[in-house]
């Protein structure tokens, strides 16, 4: 059983990188429309077009991830933008980096599953204003398509070791 969970989860690794390249090559009102996209709609032209050849789903959820994928894009020209997908970068992570509050956390942890997306697109413009180098947007794919708690365990255990190694910083009197 573990080797099928660990196949999937490279599949979505490979598909995550995928979208993510083919969305650092799009132009700028391209992404825009992407930001923009009405997740219950028939979906923009440039999420088929990213979709396609992947296993990423080209229903609702699929849709609200690559609107998740397309607020965390860089904006500007496409020479210009520097990579946000980040394995290195665990979203608990950047969430604490980034000064989102403890009760912030504990408010999406605690939404059913059918709300999350809404708040994670709330979550990626809020990153996205602070984020220093990107995030590792698998996390993100977990949250919206696992129905399980071992995403948000994930991703609470990832916040929390941020924080604290944030506040021992702080109490050395040392940047994070």
């Amino acid at each position: 059983m573990h080797d099928a969970v660990q196949t999937q989860d490279d599949d979505l690794k490979s598909n995550i990188a995928a979208v993510v390249g083919k969305m650092m090559k799009l132009d700028p009102g391209e992404l825009a429309r992407l930001r923009r996209m009405d997740t219950d709609g028939p979906g923009e032209l440039e999420f088929w077009r990213l979709v396609h050849g992947t296993s990423i789903r080209s229903d609702t959820s699929g849709m609200q991830l690559v609107k998740i994928l397309a607020l965390l894009a860089p904006r500007g020209d496409v020479g210009s933008r520097a990579p946000f997908h980040r394995l290195g970068e665990p979203l608990g992570e950047v969430l604490a980096e980034a000064g989102f509050s403890e009760k912030r956390l504990a408010s999406f942890m605690a939404l059913p599953f059918a709300r999350r997306a809404e708040t994670l697109e709330g979550i990626a413009r809020f990153i996205t204003r602070k984020m220093e180098s990107g995030v590792n947007c698998v996390d993100i794919a977990q949250l919206l398509f696992v129905d399980d708690v071992w995403p948000l365990r994930q991703l609470a255990r990832h916040y929390y070791t941020a924080s604290d190694r944030i506040a021992a910083a702080e109490a050395k009197g040392d940047d994070k």
